[in-house]
């Protein structure tokens, strides 16, 4: 950004006016460049002096660290958005990626395959102990023959059995 740019952002920063993206490049700028600092520093004080006099509140004021912190707050401000979009981002793909996985395992159940993990076969196992149906009172055979493998895996841990099958699943 050039001084010109940021001479002009001057009045609109103090008014608090400026779009977040702005605010960000006239920022960056005046971190770097005196002159303009000097002339937010003195707008900036001639602003709220004058305020402070419409108001009729005439109390001594420290007008450098109401600025400082001002710019303080808008930087807060700034970084505080760009968390709240990456995140949003991130719950977006975390929704998305779990929509996936649940329409993978519902056709993959759907269609009965018998190379369904154990966590696949533990989904099917919780929703239909939360429907409060067994594999017989629905008298899907597939259903039936995860939920009894289910069952015989849980049962074989420890045993040579467990560790050689999953030996071989890996």
């Amino acid at each position: 950004m050039k001084c010109n740019e940021a001479r002009r952002m001057v009045v609109p920063f103090v008014k608090k006016e400026l779009s977040e993206r702005d605010t960000e490049a006239f920022l960056a700028h005046i971190e770097t460049c005196e002159d303009c600092m000097e002339e937010l520093d003195i707008y900036f004080i001639a602003y709220h002096a004058l305020n402070a006099m419409d108001q009729g509140t005439h109390h001594e004021y420290d007008f450098k660290k109401m600025l400082h912190e001002e710019i303080r707050s808008a930087r807060r401000n700034i970084i505080r958005h760009k968390l709240a979009k990456v995140s949003h981002v991130i719950l977006i793909l975390l929704a998305e990626l779990t929509l996936v996985i649940s329409l993978i395992t519902g056709i993959r159940m759907k269609q009965g395959l018998s190379s369904d993990t154990i966590f696949e076969r533990a989904i099917l196992r919780m929703y239909m102990q939360q429907r409060g149906n067994t594999a017989e009172e629905l008298g899907d055979e597939s259903a039936w023959e995860t939920e009894t493998e289910t069952e015989s895996e849980t049962e074989n841990v420890g045993g040579s059995e467990s560790v050689s099958a999953a030996e071989n699943e890996t």
